[in-house]
């Protein structure tokens, strides 16, 4: 692989099957440990109520920011994976593990499978609450705003309950501190 310029990634990560808890952290260890990524971090965990129709429960949702020397389609491919292995099937619906790529660096992209920065990102408060816990002031797309202001204008939407405290991320192990 070349010798590429990290790039600040934004991920979403959501579970609403199964031990949805569970699915996150395992989530984020895995993209942890996908090569060309590093010094990630990870949110809070968050229960959330469902965005759409077609989901049965609640969904436990996390941001998480990594920095990647590797491509954006490379990335979707690892996740993707990552989502197969959890038993992610292809259509919409409940799902035991779903992760988005948010943002990656100020790229743009407008392809079939992955457009950037994520085109509903701001109109979602289980995104944007996550995220500006980790990364309050980030800038956002299209006009700059700060994650924590676009997070605030949000409020008023669909409930976002925080129902673990920082997880944190050491040497490759992932763990949930509780309050």
């Amino acid at each position: 692989m070349p010798d590429r310029t990290a790039s600040l990634v934004v991920l979403s990560l959501g579970s609403n099957l199964g031990a949805r808890e569970r699915a996150v952290l395992a989530a984020a260890r895995a993209v942890a440990a996908i090569r060309g990524i590093a010094a990630p971090r990870l949110s809070s965990l968050y229960e959330t109520d469902p965005v759409g129709r077609g989901y049965s429960r609640a969904f436990v949702n996390a941001a998480m920011i990594v920095e990647a020397r590797r491509d954006p389609r490379s990335l979707l491919r690892a996740c993707l994976a990552i989502e197969e292995a959890a038993g992610r099937r292809p259509g919409g619906g409940d799902r035991p593990l779903d992760i988005d790529i948010v943002l990656f660096g100020d790229l743009r992209l407008d392809g079939p499978s992955l457009v950037l920065p994520h085109p509903r990102m701001r109109e979602r408060l289980f995104v944007l609450g996550p995220l500006a816990e980790l990364a309050p002031g980030l800038s956002l797309p299209p006009d700059g705003l700060a994650a924590a202001e676009a997070a605030d204008r949000l409020r008023d939407g669909p409930e976002v309950r925080r129902i673990s405290s920082r997880a944190v991320i050491r040497a490759g192990d992932l763990r949930t501190v509780r309050d």
